[in-house]
């Protein structure tokens, strides 16, 4: 009678994981038995029939063709949208520095900051102590989400628009603790949302403001 214990099968995982470490401690096999290649079938992704192994790596080149082919497509589309992007600030800032008068200015702001975030409205908004608030954090959200306080200093300036879906507002600190507003409207839900970064609205924010400041700004 044999002391020794019932040998203990092996699952499917287990065998499986057997196999793959015994193909990599014998890189040769392959070489030495180039027929078995030719019989391996897999399942082909796209359908129910079995393909060669070559067939099978073949859709796995195709497949990470296409998404490095996506990849690039991506980039490149970033990277004409950010030269877009860095033309119109340079246009942007000409016009602030060439402007001489406080109309001229505000009027350059405006047309810019449109062409540069591509926005239906861009609007300066009277002097009021409400939008010191807004230096730290702007607002960028849904319109319909908008603080009443604001939509209505909005409301006031004849800028509203059913027709807005989001909506950025910034601060323009003039100095002497005061401060004017500066909202962007757009038709696009997503232009402007609660989880977007304000460090490039803040940096625009400054530049409007020193240029309003060169010029004695008031009122618009």
């Amino acid at each position: 009678m044999s002391n020794q214990e019932p040998r203990q099968e092996l699952s499917q995982e287990e065998q499986e994981s057997l196999v793959a470490q015994w193909l990599l401690a014998c890189p040769g096999f392959f070489e030495r038995h180039a027929e078995t290649l030719q019989e391996v079938r897999l399942k082909d992704p796209h359908s129910n029939r079995a393909i060669s192994l070559q067939e099978r790596q073949m859709h796995v080149l195709r497949s990470q063709n296409q998404a490095l082919n996506q990849r690039l497509n991506e980039m490149l589309r970033f990277g004409s949208r950010n030269d877009k992007t860095q033309q119109a600030m340079v246009s942007w800032l000409q016009q602030l520095i060439e402007a001489q008068e406080a109309g001229a200015v505000g009027a350059a702001i405006e047309s810019g900051l449109a062409s540069i975030f591509e926005v239906e409205v861009c609007c300066l908004l009277p002097i009021d102590a409400c939008y010191q608030a807004l230096v730290a954090q702007p607002v960028c959200q849904a319109y319909g989400d908008c603080p009443a306080e604001f939509k209505e200093k909005i409301a006031q300036s004849k800028q509203g628009d059913l027709m807005w879906q989001s909506i950025a507002i910034l601060a323009i600190p003039l100095g002497e603790e005061r401060y004017a507003g500066l909202v962007l409207a757009s038709s696009d839900p997503q232009r402007f949302t609660k989880d977007m970064g304000t460090f490039y609205l803040k940096q625009i924010a400054g530049l409007a403001a020193a240029a309003l400041r060169r010029v004695a700004w008031q009122s618009y």
